[in-house]
């Protein structure tokens, strides 16, 4: 069994560890330029993202941390529909201005990605 990751992994976890750079062009940098970002579920009835909107989100929610890292618990990988699925603790420490102290939270995410590989694309 080779213990290669393919294209798509390395995408999906080089996004992850974007995030805890708390760097906006960081994360931005692993979107396709027609990156759609949604929150599901849909009955919560939260617009979808193109990239510059997901861009100005991402940059309120860096802003609340001094630290923050997205832990993969479990990384499934879809060939047939271009697709890895994650799912992720996340932790974080918050800024003393926005009420300090420690952060932790779970998610799934869905990343569909591009042809290549190479970038996400929801």
């Amino acid at each position: 069994m080779s213990t290669e990751q393919s294209v798509r992994l390395k995408t999906a976890h080089r996004l992850l560890a974007a995030y805890s750079s708390l760097n906006v062009d960081v994360i931005l940098s692993n979107l396709s330029s027609d990156f759609t970002h949604r929150v599901l579920p849909a009955s919560l009835g939260m617009p979808a993202r193109d990239k510059a909107s997901f861009a100005a989100h991402a940059g309120g929610i860096t802003s609340v941390f001094s630290k923050f890292d997205m832990n993969p618990q479990m990384v499934l990988e879809d060939g047939k529909e271009n697709a890895v699925v994650v799912y992720c603790k996340m932790v974080g420490e918050m800024r003393p201005e926005k009420g300090g102290g420690e952060w932790a939270n779970e998610c799934m995410m869905v990343m569909r990605m591009s042809e290549d590989g190479e970038r996400v694309v929801q």
